[in-house]
């Protein structure tokens, strides 16, 4: 895939403290990530997400919404690990041409990316990346590190984003979206209220997924893992995350 070369304008290895995305907000461009995990790129529209593509380091690739929400996550979870971002600014004419490219490879956020309808609101870069604060790498080691726990995993429509522990973090993120959206479903024709947590309990394992924002955070612990403790930690950083962004 060739995108539209453009002019590079800025190269940012500190996003939070130069404020990018703010600074995104008053024109075309390309914006080329990298980070220690893999490569990608975002189109950006004036501050709006138009495309996205992420290619992580011995995992896959992934495009659109998931692609973005990896790179939202890479860019603002940690300050230790290394990030170069490199500002392509576009013309109009550029712009059209890497947006057309993008929908071919089905990039773009709205249109034709897998899991996302043309009715799906735009995502606006400065309101998603705050995900990245509340279920970033620290988070979900202290998680990790119970007594219990096999693996820790957030997930976006079924696609894993982050991943620590032990286990098959494609499958068990896929079997997570299936059970979330019959749990929904459930709650929704039982008239009980939005769904907080899902708690599924064998003679083995335990697995509990937790809504966070547009997010979801699972859990797999061993049948003896201290299951209100953690359901107490999961409550809390669902508490922590900010209305417009639950929304």
């Amino acid at each position: 895939m060739i995108l539209p070369a453009g002019t590079v304008s800025e190269t940012v290895t500190n996003p939070q403290k130069e404020e990018l995305f703010r600074y995104l907000a008053s024109f075309l461009a390309l914006i080329e990530i990298e980070t220690e995990c893999g490569h990608g790129f975002i189109l950006n529209e004036n501050g709006k997400l138009v495309g996205a593509y992420f290619k992580k380091n011995n995992y896959g690739i992934f495009r659109g919404k998931s692609a973005f929400l990896h790179l939202a996550i890479e860019a603002t979870g940690t300050s230790e690990s290394p990030k170069i971002f490199k500002v392509r600014k576009y013309t109009g004419e550029e712009f059209s041409r890497a947006v057309q490219i993008a929908q071919k490879e089905d990039l773009l956020i709205n249109g034709t990316s897998p899991g996302v309808t043309a009715s799906d609101p735009d995502i606006k870069i400065n309101k998603s990346s705050k995900f990245a604060e509340y279920l970033n790498k620290t988070t979900l080691n202290k998680i990790k590190t119970l007594n219990g726990v096999i693996a820790v995993i957030t997930f976006f429509d079924g696609f894993p984003i982050q991943c620590i522990g032990d286990a098959d973090f494609e499958h068990v993120a896929a079997s997570a979206e299936d059970l979330m959206r019959e749990g929904t479903k459930i709650a929704q024709e039982l008239k009980i209220g939005s769904l907080d947590q899902i708690i599924l309990e064998t003679d083995e394992k335990k697995f509990i997924i937790a809504p966070c924002g547009d997010l979801h955070l699972c859990v797999f612990t061993t049948a003896d893992a201290h299951l209100g403790l953690i359901r107490v930690i999961l409550k809390s950083i669902q508490s922590e995350i900010p209305v417009e962004i639950s929304r």
